[in-house]
């Protein structure tokens, strides 16, 4: 599979671009989380619970669990504070 991706031009990131890409992906999440908090509100608003509520809470919760799950698994079980 390591030959695959080195053919379709793959290659580990060095620390720059990884810097670079955590950066933009926590813009795009911003940007995500403030359409759909806007359009969910929007949507509450005019007396409706739709799509953009659910995928705006699901998409917390996963953020959530990922990261608590992470953070044991990284830190071997001990609370970080």
């Amino acid at each position: 599979m390591k030959g695959l991706f080195k053919k379709l031009g793959f290659r580990r990131q060095d620390e720059m671009e990884m810097e670079i890409t955590f950066k933009a992906l926590r813009l795009a999440y911003i940007y995500s989380i403030s359409a759909l908090a806007i359009w969910a509100f929007y949507e509450l608003i005019m007396a409706e619970v739709g799509w953009p509520f659910i995928i705006l809470i699901s998409q917390n919760l996963v953020y959530m669990i990922a990261r608590l799950i992470y953070t044991k698994r990284i830190s071997g079980g001990e609370d970080e504070e």
